[in-house]
């Protein structure tokens, strides 16, 4: 438990670098700088934070007993499937005239974090 708390730790610490470098990427080009040169960089250094975050996840699962990785698996699972079927009916969707405004990425990662957080959250009481 002492090492999963750690490991989570950890976690948040790469999100939160990983949400701030995006951030501060989004915000600052054409802003703060007008050099697609610092826009690379920032770029790499963002994904190469991302690739951080990814393996701290990972190092986190490894903390995990049974129960908590089929919470986790299948969370992922129905998140992973949503995430295809609504992004797919949504990006049609504008391509077929129903909705007039292009689809926006952020609409979809926003449902995709939240089918995450209730699918965890439904699963958990599920096994209890």
């Amino acid at each position: 438990m002492k090492e999963q708390k750690k490991q989570t730790k950890i976690l948040l610490g790469w999100t939160i670098a990983w949400v701030a470098s995006l951030a501060f990427l989004s915000g600052g080009e054409n802003s703060l700088w007008d050099s697609l040169l610092i826009t690379k960089i920032g770029l790499i250094i963002n994904l190469a934070i991302g690739i951080g975050m990814i393996i701290a996840n990972k190092n986190l699962f490894k903390t995990y007993d049974e129960l908590q990785k089929k919470i986790q698996f299948e969370a992922m699972a129905i998140t992973l499937g949503l995430a295809v079927v609504v992004g797919l009916t949504y990006e049609v969707s504008f391509d077929f005239g129903v909705i007039d405004k292009e689809p926006e990425f952020e609409y979809l990662m926003l449902f995709i974090s939240f089918s995450y957080i209730a699918s965890n959250i439904i699963n958990a009481r599920r096994y209890r």
